[in-house]
């Protein structure tokens, strides 16, 4: 079935993907549909319809619908992004959108069936000689491969950006993840001043949670010590939404420090833990965040002392990870707490601590 809802206008509409009498994929949408019934309904005729033409050809059957291999690139992105609002915040569709304008201009305007593999090597060379973070130009070259790969699985096109290779990262532009040390963050934590900010951000930095799972935590998770995490929040709207993956699903156990410091906030009314009734905004969080660093930095600067890093919000869940690592966690308890689908995961993230510990495993040995 592919029958998809339209949140921004409220309608339904139905994608149906097909094999024509020549043996090409075609493509056809229909929206609009008021009730998700109506959509089923065409649907289903439509195919019928479709089905009848390729047993009962006609003289001018060729002429029903355009070969899909006449798209430009640019209709293949198009359709790409569509099928992309399915699966992925609109907050990241736009990205990629930004994405496409800033990098993909020379291959836009060409015909699929014209494209080749030195079109995309010659998008990935431009890509490459950009001024922007490395990490952010593999993600245009990720995307690249990402559409071409879409237009193959989907409308038989070649793969011709398959063989594209990322930038490399070089030794000059490599930076270990900036952390805070338990220290740090008390200095931090004393310059936030609104209470309910002040406990999301020790949340957050003594569950390595993600952001947008501590937002969409609900007071009824929350027994005898131990989070259920079981959904996350759109980072804008406020809604619920599943999480990235089936090992996001998660029971952690929450510290002392932290059940104190939620307390006062499970008496209130509303059923978030973190607002009640009316969710965290992501702008206020990242404000308050901000903001608590600031004062923090003028507060040690004015004593003569060194500042904290100015890290970002997500820094927090990488503190706390590297805090067990270096206090000796195993690995694989990391792991699952952090809800990584893959300990290769963890162990790629965190490689250095663990080589920093090595030394604590010789003196281990020696004693």
């Amino acid at each position: 079935m592919a029958i998809y809802k339209d949140e921004k206008r409220g309608t339904w509409y139905c994608k149906v993907n097909y094999l024509n009498h020549d043996g090409k994929l075609i493509s056809h949408t229909k929206r609009g549909f008021k009730l998700k019934r109506d959509a089923l309904n065409y649907e289903s005729s439509y195919r019928v319809e479709q089905y009848q033409k390729i047993e009962n050809p006609t003289e001018d059957m060729t002429q029903v619908v355009e070969p899909v291999k006449d798209m430009l690139f640019r209709e293949l992105f198009d359709k790409y992004i569509e099928n992309k609002r399915h699966e992925a915040e609109d907050y990241n569709v736009n990205k990629y959108i930004q994405v496409a304008k800033r990098f993909f201009g020379r291959v836009m305007d060409i015909p699929m069936s014209k494209i080749k593999p030195s079109d995309y090597l010659d998008c990935r060379n431009i890509i490459e000689s950009e001024k922007a973070a490395v990490r952010y130009r593999n993600k245009a070259i990720f995307l690249l491969k990402s559409v071409s790969r879409f237009g193959y699985d989907y409308y038989e096109l070649k793969d011709h950006a398959r063989l594209l290779k990322i930038v490399p990262l070089k030794s000059t532009e490599f930076r270990e993840k900036e952390v805070w040390t338990p220290d740090q963050f008390k200095l931090f934590i004393e310059h936030v001043d609104h209470y309910v900010y002040k406990t999301y951000f020790t949340f957050l930095y003594y569950t390595g949670m993600r952001r947008s799972e501590a937002r969409a935590i609900e007071k009824r998770d929350i027994v005898d010590g131990v989070v259920s995490i079981n959904k996350s929040m759109h980072q804008y709207s406020g809604e619920f939404k599943s999480l990235k993956t089936n090992s996001s699903r998660r029971k952690i156990q929450i510290n002392q420090h932290v059940l104190e410091m939620i307390q006062p906030l499970m008496e209130t009314e509303g059923h978030l833990l973190f607002g009640g009734n009316e969710h965290l905004s992501s702008t206020s969080i990242q404000r308050y965040f901000s903001n608590g660093i600031k004062l923090c930095n003028e507060h040690l600067i004015a004593r003569g002392e060194k500042p904290i890093p100015k890290i970002r919000l997500h820094d927090m869940r990488h503190s706390h990870a590297t805090f067990l690592i270096n206090k000796g966690a195993n690995i694989v308890a990391v792991s699952k707490r952090l809800g990584h689908s893959d300990i290769n995961m963890t162990l790629k993230v965190y490689t250095h601590l663990l080589k920093e510990n090595e030394e604590h495993i010789i003196d281990l040995l020696d004693d």
